[in-house]
């Protein structure tokens, strides 16, 4: 039976090309803006090269200070963490599996006592930093925790940055210049993706290698510097609010030893879901306001081509009350019609929803970048040399197809249910009478 219902739908698609069309793309339209706010969703949360523990991931990135006076002073300070404020407040922790510092920055690189300089991105990490992330070594290794304890000026590099500096990518053991100091290569890595916010570089070297990395600022507490991040691996996501009342213990500890500062951690460490939506330094994401606007948004990005879609059908179905009719005479039940016309509807949709995964592809490729910053109070700046690129994990996955699945469900349910009910309330005459009149 439902195999006859499409071929019915379809007969009935090539018939009504104009229509069929127009509902077709209407739906598209529609289906393709949720399926844009799925894909970028996935791609800032998922468990994607190198970024492969981000179901396990925590991350600290700011901290604010207030006063203990709060009677003679009435401001707060913000900013990122110091050196001090990990030291503190998370090198000490026992709960999660790694513990890695992040600091990072840009210069020039170029091969020794050349004039042609690259301005590439740089990350300062410790060892921990490439075992929670999973970076894919063409040559060479990470630097060892003896090197890393002695402070050598070694680094790790991208598989295009050799080919750029050197014009290939065999380059272990040789020197290039960073800053205009020397640095020798230990090992080359597949290229990383602009969209991996956490990972995304062109070299990676020893935070000790940086003088006085550990130095201890005496304003604010010395607990507002330059770590652009602190990365807590927990060896599962259950440990996650242990890790955070850990944490919040050695605020506490800290708060009750303080004698002109504050610290307060805005709710860090956050997990991955919640640290794509921290953009300030003094106050951190209403996750409750974002799911509302998130949910909103998608309500009104299908309901308003499902209001469009349920016109065009009923339409339809006064043109087809006729045919209703004569079928309803000689027996068809009303759960039969019903099923034949959502089917054929179903149809329509499940073209429409493949038009719109198609076309949303096509948003990201032409509009990708500058899309990421979608949702952002602000627009990140695309560093010199760098592309976004999106690979097939990021795109193609079973959970992307099965939100268009849904979705087209209920573009299908929204847009004919209601045309159909009422024109089956009709009466058999009333539907005769129109056929013949």
């Amino acid at each position: 039976m439902l195999k006859q219902y499409f071929k019915q739908a379809w007969q009935l698609i090539r018939q009504n090309k104009l229509f069929s069309s127009i509902y077709v793309i209407g739906t598209a339209l529609g289906i393709s803006m949720v399926m844009v706010m799925a894909i970028l969703n996935h791609i800032k949360t998922a468990n994607i090269y190198p970024e492969y523990n981000r179901n396990r991931m925590m991350y600290a990135k700011t901290i604010s200070m207030a006063p203990v006076d709060t009677v003679r002073f009435k401001y707060t300070n913000s900013g990122n963490l110091s050196y001090k404020a990990a030291r503190l407040l998370f090198m000490p922790l026992e709960i999660p599996e790694k513990i890695s510092v992040m600091m990072s920055g840009s210069n020039f690189a170029s091969l020794p006592n050349d004039d042609n300089l690259v301005n590439v991105k740089s990350r300062y990490v410790d060892t921990a930093y490439w075992e929670i992330f999973n970076f894919r070594f063409l040559s060479g290794k990470p630097f060892s925790n003896a090197d890393f304890r002695s402070g050598l000026q070694i680094v790790v590099i991208t598989e295009s940055l050799a080919k750029n500096i050197f014009g290939s990518s065999d380059v272990v053991g040789k020197y290039l210049e960073y800053g205009f100091k020397p640095y020798r290569i230990v090992g080359v890595v597949k290229d990383i993706s602009y969209v991996m916010e956490e990972t995304y570089a062109q070299i990676w070297m020893p935070y000790t290698c940086i003088e006085d990395y550990d130095k201890e600022w005496s304003e604010r507490g010395g607990m507002i510097g330059g770590i652009s991040a602190v990365y807590l691996l927990a060896h599962s996501p259950s440990d996650f609010e242990s890790i955070r009342n850990e944490v919040n213990e050695n605020v506490r500890r800290y708060n009750a030893q303080a004698t002109d500062w504050k610290a307060d951690l805005m709710g860090q460490p956050d997990i991955q879901s919640v640290a794509i939506h921290r953009y300030w330094s003094n106050e951190g994401p209403d996750m409750t306001k974002i799911r509302i606007q998130n949910w909103l948004l998608i309500f009104l990005l299908l309901l308003v081509p499902a209001l469009n879609l349920s016109g065009m059908n009923s339409t339809r179905m006064e043109r087809r009350l006729g045919e209703m009719g004569v079928r309803k005479a000689f027996g068809a039940s009303r759960s039969k019609l019903t099923n034949q016309v959502l089917t054929e509807n179903l149809l329509l949709t499940g073209l429409g929803g493949l038009a719109g995964l198609l076309f949303s592809y096509l948003i990201l490729l032409f509009t990708r970048d500058w899309i990421l910053d979608m949702g952002r109070q602000y627009a990140s700046s695309l560093p010199e040399g760098a592309s976004v690129d999106f690979s097939a994990t990021m795109l193609f996955n079973g959970k992307i197809f099965l939100i268009v699945l849904l979705v087209c469900l209920v573009m299908n349910i929204l847009s004919a249910l209601v045309p159909v009910y009422r024109s089956l309330r009709k009466q058999i005459t009333d539907s005769l009478y129109i056929k013949y009149n």
